[in-house]
């Protein structure tokens, strides 16, 4: 297998579709099919992705509970994922995601996840240089659970780039901008739905976005990808700065796993084809694109992204 991906922080996902939704009422669901359940966190939901694109890969993390039993059972119906996940005492989290189709809105709850002990990240980090042997490319993303260490995510990504693997992370916060200024990642995109920030700088009109993008490529990444409103991204590269524009309206209650989309585009293309970063950040919006066009968090197969590729404009912003 060519990928592994790293969620420290994994989820129980539950996906509810309530139209008219508000807070403060009873709802009830008469449809199965409007209350789903599955594996998932920023990592887990690229790996589904790929599976589903026939990429063989493993997924690494931490487990723990009853949550934890249900969410590794879940996983191991997918034949093309490798389930690698360290057991700790604490639960594992849930999130919940209210879909309103017919107010296009998103409510989500995410829980914190389980407290880990230093035996437990201990445990972890032998496990993750052990599996480093077997891929060639890594993909950290996501939150971290409580009581881990700041400077976790810039260890793992230094061991990788010791062995010259190819590098990928979305994520956001204080492990985020230690693995920027440490250990850069070749491919790095911001993950802005809590706040848009970058590092303590507030991201509100382009030229924030433009100097944020610039700075991580001048930490060492080669591709730098930033959302940019619901309908754009912002891409670096060393070659320059592109704003990328959807020519359509998007629902917003479709927009659940929409990043995760992003980044699987962008490792998919760069498995088939190389490193070619800016045609890997177009097939990554292609594959966004397709994803918003259904409520399920994940993507189908290739043709579904090929048929988005004229949904987009690109411009060169400097």
């Amino acid at each position: 297998m060519d990928v592994m991906t790293v969620t420290l922080n994994p989820s129980l996902d539950r996906e509810i579709i309530i139209e008219n939704f508000k807070s403060g009422e009873m709802f009830r669901i008469s449809n199965p099919s409007n209350a789903l359940m599955e594996p998932g966190g920023k990592g887990v939901n690229v790996s589904k992705m790929l599976s589903k694109l026939g990429i063989e890969n493993m997924a690494l993390g931490f487990l723990g509970g009853f949550v934890g039993r249900v969410f590794l059972e879940k996983l191991l119906e997918d034949r093309n994922i490798t389930a690698n996940f360290i057991f700790v005492e604490e639960e594992t989290r849930e999130n919940i995601a209210i879909l309103d189709l017919k107010n296009h809105t998103i409510t989500q709850i995410n829980s914190s996840g389980p407290k880990l002990t230093d035996a437990d990240i201990e445990h972890f980090m032998q496990r993750y240089i052990n599996s480093l042997s077997l891929v060639d490319h890594v993909l950290i993303s996501g939150s971290v659970p409580p009581n881990t260490p700041d400077d976790i995510y810039a260890k793992m990504f230094s061991l990788a780039h010791e062995r010259n693997i190819t590098t990928y992370m979305e994520a956001n916060g204080r492990h985020f901008n230690i693995a920027v200024k440490n250990a850069c990642p070749e491919v790095v995109r911001i993950d802005l739905r809590k706040e848009k920030k970058y590092f303590d700088n507030e991201l509100k009109d382009i030229e924030d976005y433009i100097y944020a993008a610039e700075d991580i490529i001048k930490h060492g990444a080669k591709l730098a990808v930033l959302s940019y409103h619901v309908e754009g991204d912002i891409i670096a590269t060393n070659d320059g700065i592109w704003l990328f524009k959807v020519n359509e309206t998007i629902d917003r209650s479709h927009l659940f796993g929409v990043g995760d989309s992003f980044m699987t585009g962008i490792i998919y293309y760069i498995l088939k084809n190389g490193k070619n970063f800016l045609e890997s950040a177009k097939f990554g919006m292609a594959t966004a694109i397709a994803k918003v066009h259904h409520v399920e968090k994940y993507i189908e197969n290739i043709d579904e992204i090929h048929r988005y590729f004229n949904y987009f404009e690109t411009k060169k912003v400097k």
